[in-house]
Order: structure tokens, then sequence, then C-alpha cells
């Protein structure tokens, strides 16, 4: 085979991944109600069907706190009543061959205006500025084009303007640490191998580490150590309760490494990560901030974020997962060489589902490749879209992807959904 590395199984934490390929989580715009559709479980069940072998979905909103300050369609989980999409999300991702991974994001970001129209909320009242080219270049260009004198747009969600945002309160906080917590109960419950929680791109979590966004004088402000109070104890109790419900499931993190000037370094982000890896986080998964450079927070040049994934792994004795890798051969080198564990993408999956197994199969050639042309950044806030594959955001119509054969017993359930007896 030619990509022999790539298609090594791993262990992370309790859990067997069968290769070296993780979906990377990215929204597919598919309800502003949170609740899992039919559509929301063909998506990933295709993306699993191709051989990838963990996908990570979401990001799903983790707190009831943060619903008012969405901006994009999140799916929830946070109360029981959405176990009902979750469990058999989880499941056919699973019975489709890959491990099933929830990214939990607790609360949004303070960028601009949201959908419920109230004042954004962040560890201080300091104003959230994207950096320059943050957004895709063609994202714009397209929204320009289709409504160009949207006041709607102009005014709420992604294409708003910065707005200084309120001080989130210390009861507030603890709210957030609380029902993130039930959110990782609820995950465990549904059934999923692991979770992976949301620590990056400029979210609120993300914005108690950033000297600029954080300039708080409570336990929660000021130093190293208070800036990352939060993040830790999001971690500790997501970990003891995931766990107490099912103590064969996985809990890793996505981590901005480093975000430019004015914020935190990469440096801060080795001594945090070593300290999240002494609380039993069972994996670290490689992104940007997203107040950084362009370049990095939608990272345009192939494996750009190696050179954290490679320095990350010298210091980690848990896997590293290093995203925005697409290019199969790149992809086996950097395994091999032990530079990172697992490789993630989204854009790749989106644009061919079968990616994965045409990679192990050495038919490159078949491969439909991913232009970056940014229709699937979600445009308008409408559905997930791609021109190289008219199929995405259909999938529920194809019979191929919906698993049929029905339960044949407890082997095909998740451990923490069995009963006592059962084998």
């Amino acid at each position: 085979m030619a990509f022999e590395k790539l298609f090594e199984p791993i262990k992370i934490g309790p859990v067997t991944v069968k290769n070296r390929y993780a979906y990377a989580p990215a929204n597919t715009f598919e309800s502003w109600q949170g609740i899992i559709n039919e559509q929301e479980i063909a998506y990933y069940t295709a993306r699993a069907m191709g051989g990838t072998g963990m996908v990570i979905v979401g990001a799903y909103l983790s707190t009831k706190f943060g619903v008012p300050y969405t901006q994009h369609p999140w799916m929830y989980c946070f109360d029981v009543t959405h176990l009902t999409g979750l469990a058999p999300l989880a499941e056919n991702i699973r019975l489709a061959g890959a491990a099933a991974i929830i990214q939990l994001l607790p609360v949004p970001s303070s960028l601009g205006q949201n959908w419920s129209g109230i004042q954004p909320v962040a560890p201080s009242a300091v104003e959230h500025i994207r950096p320059r080219g943050w957004l895709h270049p063609t994202f714009s260009k397209v929204i320009q084009q289709r409504m160009p004198t949207s006041v709607l747009l102009r005014t709420m969600g992604a294409g708003a303007s910065s707005s200084v945002p309120r001080e989130i309160t210390l009861d507030e906080i603890q709210t957030v640490i609380k029902e993130n917590t039930l959110a990782c109960r609820l995950a465990a419950i549904a059934g999923f191998d692991g979770i992976e929680l949301h620590m990056c791109h400029g979210y609120m979590v993300d914005e108690f580490r950033h000297p600029r966004m954080n300039k708080r004088t409570d336990r929660y402000g000021g130093s190293e150590e208070n800036r990352n109070r939060l993040l830790l104890e999001l971690a500790e109790n997501g970990i003891r309760a995931a766990k107490e419900e099912n103590p064969n499931i996985a809990v890793g993190i996505r981590m901005g490494c480093a975000c430019g000037e004015g914020g935190y370094d990469f440096e801060e982000t080795k001594r945090l990560a070593l300290q999240m890896q002494e609380l039993g986080i069972e994996y670290f998964h490689v992104t940007y901030a997203e107040t950084g450079p362009a370049p990095h927070s939608v990272p345009f040049q192939d494996g750009i974020l190696l050179q954290f994934g490679r320095e990350l792994k010298k210091i980690l004795k848990i896997p590293v997962i290093t995203s925005s890798i697409h290019d199969p051969k790149l992809a086996e080198k950097v395994v091999a060489e032990g530079q990172t564990d697992i490789v993630s993408t989204a854009r790749c999956l989106i644009a061919d589902p079968e990616f994965v197994n045409k990679v192990k199969e050495n038919r490159l050639n078949d491969i439909i490749k991913c232009t970056d042309c940014g229709s699937c950044t979600g445009l308008l806030q409408t559905r997930l879209r791609c021109p190289h594959n008219p199929e995405v955001g259909r999938e529920r119509y194809n019979p191929k992807y919906q698993i049929r054969e029905g339960f044949k017993g407890a082997d095909v359930l998740h451990p923490a959904l069995r009963r006592k007896g059962d084998k």
C-alpha cells in the first residue's frame, strides 16, 4: 500500500481509530432551531462511509446561555431533549465505520451583533476586531453580488461590523461551566466515542486567553494562570462528567496555538497543553486563533500549522491532530516522520466524501479536489454547498447513506448503551 502510515490504527485514550484521517469540525448550517435532522445525519454518515477514521461533528452549542448570542446555525447539545437527534447521529457514524466525536462550543464569539440583536458577551467590554483578510476572499464578494443592499447582512451575523460586548459576570461564568458539564454527560449518553472541547478561533472561551480581550481584575483575568482558569475548569468538569457516564469515552481539545500581535503566544499554549494533559485530556487538535493573521486563521498554505504540531509532539504524550493538511503525500510524510499523529481536513471531505477511501486505494487521480473557492463557508448562512460536489447538502436523498439494516443485537451498540450482561 502506498500510504502505509496513514492507515495504521491509533489509540486515543480508550478509543481505537482505524486510520490517521479526521474530519475537521465544520458547520453544515442545517438548522437555526439546533435540532439534528436527517440531512445532518446523512452528511456525516457519508464522510464516515468514505473511510475517514474519526468524524468530528460540530461545533455544537453546549450551553443554553449561549443561544441568544449565536451568529451561525449551530446544532445544540445542552438539553436531554437533544438526545433524540444526537444518539442516531453518533450511532450512524459508528455503524458506517468511523469513531464518532462531538465538538462542544460553550459560547459564541463577541464579534459583531447576533441574530437576537442583543449586546454580545465577552470576558471584558473590549471590541473584538477581526484581522484584515480573515474572511475568505470569495465569501464577501459573493455576498456583495447576491445581496448588495441588504441591511440585515450589514448589521447582523457573520457580515456584521464589530461592536463592544458587555463583560460576562462571575455567576454567568459558573452557569457556562455547569451547562457545558451537562453537555458532556449528554454526549456520553448519546453514544459518542469522544468529545472535543472547543477552545479556539476567537470564541468566548478563547477570548479569555487573549490579553487584549481579557482585562478582568478577578480570578479569571490578569495573569496567564488566571486567563487560563476558565479553560481548565471547563476541561476538568467535562472530563469528570463524561467519564462518569462512560469510562470508555475519549475527551480532547481543539485549541489555538498562537494569535498574533497582542495575544497569547505558542510558549503559553505549550504550558497550557501540558496542564490539559495532566488533567486527563486525551488528544490535542492544532489550529490557529481567529485573531491571528489570515494565512493561519484561514490556511491557504497546505501544512502551515505543522510548525505547531511538530513542536507539541515533542512535549506531549497524547496524540496530536494537525489540521489543514490536504495533500495525501504530505500527510503520509508528516505522520511517518512523527510530526503529527493524525491529520484533519474538512474541505477535502466536503468536495469528496470518498477522499480517504481513494487515498487508501492509491486512486489519487480520482479524487474530486477542493479548489478553495469558499462556497462551503455557508453563503448567507443558508446551506453548505460545493460546486465540485453537487450532492453536498442533499445527502439525505441518496439511499447509499441511509443505514437500513437495523439492529442485530447488542454488538452494534455503544458500550454506554448496553445493558449489564450483554456482550
